[in-house]
């Protein structure tokens, strides 16, 4: 029993330590300071360099990861694999924030709501969880190393999969209960990243397959950032209150 209750205080203590507002905070910063330049240097240097001319009309996200496309495919390897690790903190201090629900003992109905959204938000972490999981996997298993098994293309799967899912999940949160984020927020994350996976699937013209992973990818920062904005002002008023 002792043995258990160790090992339940190091879990604990090692969940705390994760969503320490510092280390959330420099998650935020290195996360977005790392991808979003260099997918961008990626884009240029491909664009600009490549064999074939990148376009996002006519060109997967994952051929930057390809020396067929780009003569620099580890920036997209890297900054994948990278920033998947680093975003782990984040999804677990939004799931916090998420299930901040006061307790009434003597209120049903407000107690059965609670255990809805914290249902939907542990559905939220474990496939934002599965979402970056995928994104290292794509790093990892680029176009030039997807193997036999297609490995490339089932971790793209379940990279946009996961984070369109786990978005719809803590958007129906903050569209359910008041918290820091605007519902504005929410709504968008119930329907901008799956509606984007739906436009993928059915490819409706005269959009090209390319583009509407472009579209996809889109939407995930449309919501990401904002969140992470009010993620930031939430953690500065913590160090404040240190």
């Amino acid at each position: 029993m002792s043995k258990n209750n160790s090992f339940n205080g190091k879990i604990k203590s090692f969940h705390e330590k994760l969503i320490a507002p510092k280390v959330v905070k420099i998650s935020i910063w290195v996360a977005i300071l790392i991808f979003l330049p260099g997918l961008l240097i990626g884009v240029i240097i491909a664009s600009l360099f490549g064999p074939g001319g990148y376009t996002i009309v006519d060109n997967y996200i994952s051929d930057l990861g390809s020396i067929r496309y780009t003569p620099a495919p580890f920036i997209l390897d890297t900054i994948a694999m990278l920033t998947s690790i680093i975003m782990i903190p984040i999804f677990f201090y939004l799931k916090n924030l998420l299930v901040l629900t006061p307790s009434n003992k003597e209120d049903h109905l407000k107690n059965n709501m609670a255990l809805l959204i914290k249902l939907l938000a542990f559905l939220g972490l474990v496939f934002g969880l599965f979402g970056i999981f995928g994104l290292f996997g794509i790093g990892l298993f680029s176009e030039d190393r997807s193997t036999e098994f297609g490995l490339h293309l089932i971790f793209s799967v379940v990279v946009f999969g996961g984070l369109a899912i786990g978005a719809l999940f803590n958007g129906i949160v903050i569209v359910l209960k008041k918290t820091i984020f605007p519902k504005i927020i929410g709504i968008f994350m119930i329907f901008g990243s799956p509606g984007s996976s739906i436009l993928f699937l059915i490819h409706p013209p005269p959009f090209t397959l390319p583009f509407l992973e472009w579209t996809m990818l889109a939407c995930l920062f449309l919501w990401f950032i904002p969140i992470a904005h009010f993620m930031l002002k939430r953690i500065n008023c913590e160090l404040k209150n240190q």
